[in-house]
């Protein structure tokens, strides 16, 4: 019995991966703005459509057996009624367009949050956005509406989380058929490490040559002008000295000689690489609170002292990626 059913669930499995290359087929990748036609929505009857059916089936035999006019009035307008329903029920889905605004960055165990925006051309009742498998969202959107759908998706784990495959169905007006069509969007959410709970530590170590000739970049006096580094504040930019000299350029300040914040690989103890990705975001995040100047670095990345949101999502997204490849964004 037990292995029938192992038999049954891999067979079914194998067909429902079939249908979804199949549909992936026929339709292509679809970019990040989808208008529906008819010919990608698909409509079959529900649980409760197969039983209407029935019934008005079982009305038609008793009528004819026993030639009751009345019972054919009775069948025909219920047929009728069925037919305007599916036509209401497709028509619902027809036309809409769904498009794709940003995913924030989540960290791991935390919903990521992936945000559309759904233009209805025209009144639609109960449509539901939803991932492969996972939640749906209902939308009803009266008149030619714009309305912004937040789709969340668990995480459990760091990196570039990716999602090709979003569906929109409706079951409207009576849920006797549903109508649905597949979105296939290259989406990625980025997730970052989840930090450890408690104020990790760096283990002490003595500066080397590098963090010597490091200042922190701080608004008190001016120090100089470098090349501009991945990370830089925006606000810091020499626009002026930049467009005379034909490359970007930074304008760098001292903090009475402060010396940057390190957040170091190997200065962190942890019992593995997950663990002290946590404990790097960790301290990532009490440094950005604090307003320090810190650097990163990791295997095979370094990221410049500097501080701000952007500064902390660069640090962040080196975590997030370590030993994944990465992905652009």
């Amino acid at each position: 019995m037990i292995v029938g059913t192992a038999v049954f669930g891999d067979l079914r499995r194998r067909l429902a991966q079939r249908n979804r290359d199949w549909l992936k087929k026929r339709q292509g990748p679809d970019g990040l703005s989808v208008t529906l036609h008819r010919r990608r929505i698909y409509i079959l009857p529900t649980k409760a459509g197969l039983m209407y059916g029935a019934v008005v089936f079982l009305l038609l035999l008793g009528s004819l057996n026993y030639a009751n006019n009345m019972g054919f009035v009775l069948t025909f307008l219920l047929a009728a009624i069925g037919l305007v329903a599916m036509h209401h029920c497709h028509n619902n889905l027809s036309d809409v367009t769904l498009t794709f605004v940003a995913a924030e960055p989540v960290f791991a165990g935390q919903d990521a949050q992936f945000e559309f925006v759904m233009d209805s051309h025209g009144s639609r009742w109960q449509l539901e956005l939803g991932w492969d498998r996972g939640t749906e969202v209902t939308v009803d959107a009266e008149g030619n509406e714009r309305v912004r759908i937040r789709l969340p998706l668990p995480t459990k784990r760091r990196g570039w989380i990716p999602c090709t495959r979003v569906g929109i169905s409706t079951s409207y007006p009576l849920g006797l058929f549903r109508a649905w069509a597949w979105v296939y969007m290259d989406l990625h959410a980025l997730v970052y490490p989840q930090p450890v709970a408690t104020q990790a530590q760096l283990a002490p170590a003595s500066p080397d040559r590098e963090q010597q000739g490091l200042r922190g970049l701080g608004d008190d006096e001016f120090s100089e002008l470098r090349e501009y580094r991945r990370g830089d504040s925006i606000k810091h930019i020499a626009w002026k000295s930049a467009a005379s000299h034909g490359r970007l350029l930074v304008k760098e300040y001292r903090e009475g000689g402060q010396m940057p914040l390190w957040l170091d690989w190997n200065h962190v103890a942890a019992a593995d690489t997950e663990a002290r990705l946590s404990a790097l975001t960790r301290l990532a995040l009490d440094a950005d609170k604090n307003q320090n100047v810190y650097g990163l670095r990791i295997p095979g990345a370094v990221v410049p002292p500097s501080r701000g949101k952007q500064h902390l999502h660069h640090c962040l997204r080196e975590l997030a990626v370590f030993g994944t490849g990465g992905k652009p964004e």
